[in-house]
């Protein structure tokens, strides 16, 4: 995939897109935000790391209610339990964040929703090669 100028683009997701010559980077992206667009020049990224976020203390509590309440008389409770014990899986699950470093600061991390962590490792490798390449 070719763009003006020469420069060539090796992904394009939704964390952002890597180029041969620069990072648009989705920063403060999260599950419920869009965050803001930086564009930075593959020159000034000093680094990138992926994380994954898990609540293992929610998850269990919201599991322990959730199951409870699947016992209770009403239709509305079990309806809740069920809501919450799903909640609590996507907790478990975990979410990928991504975080480009530069030579002036760290950027805030773009956050994406636990089914996306197939789409952060590729922007992660993406960034990487690039980073690394002779």
């Amino acid at each position: 995939m070719n763009t003006e100028q020469g420069e060539q683009t090796f992904v394009s997701n939704a964390f952002g897109t890597v180029t041969s010559k620069r990072v648009i980077y989705n920063r403060a992206k999260g599950w419920f935000s869009g965050g803001s667009r930086e564009d930075i020049p593959l020159s000034h990224v000093t680094s990138v790391r992926l994380e994954t976020s898990r609540s293992l203390a929610a998850s269990i509590v919201m599991l322990l209610i959730g199951l409870a309440l699947l016992g209770a008389e009403t239709g509305e409770a079990k309806f809740a339990g069920v809501g919450l014990i799903l909640w609590a899986a996507l907790l478990l699950w975990g979410s990928p964040s991504v975080v480009v470093n530069t030579a002036g600061q760290d950027l805030k991390a773009a956050r994406g929703t636990p089914w996306q962590k197939g789409e952060a490792t590729e922007f992660v490798e993406a960034l990487r090669r690039q980073l690394f390449r002779e």
